[in-house]
């Protein structure tokens, strides 16, 4: 079935022109995913004046325009530590014999040439 999507602009230069254009949709896709979240995607998407397949063909939209996922797709809580944590981690390295300190960047290029 064919999508007629008409687009009016508002802009002086172009206030009467009028675009129409066919979008050939025949293609399906189905996806398993949890009712859950389904539902909560639903609600946000709604908030923003859009439907499920109306969102899903912006993101192919956008994975063909920048050749990829358009997102970075990472653990975020990869390397999140505690403050606790970090304090730990940071007095660890601090009181190793292996660490190093240097009063200035003299001292650390001559380490480093060593």
């Amino acid at each position: 079935m064919d999508k007629i999507i008409t687009i009016k602009t508002t802009s002086e230069f172009a206030k009467t022109m009028h675009f129409a254009y066919t979008i050939d949709m025949t293609t399906n896709v189905q996806i398993r995913i949890d009712t859950a979240l389904k539902n909560k995607a639903e609600k946000t998407l709604n908030k923003l004046g859009l439907d499920l397949p109306t969102a899903f063909r912006i993101f192919l939209n956008k994975v063909n325009l920048v050749g990829g996922i358009p997102f970075s797709v990472t653990d975020d809580n990869y390397f999140i530590y505690s403050n606790k944590e970090e304090e730990e981690i940071l007095d660890a390295y601090k009181n190793s014999p292996r660490s190093k300190k240097f009063n200035n960047s003299k001292e650390l290029i001559k380490f480093l040439r060593a």
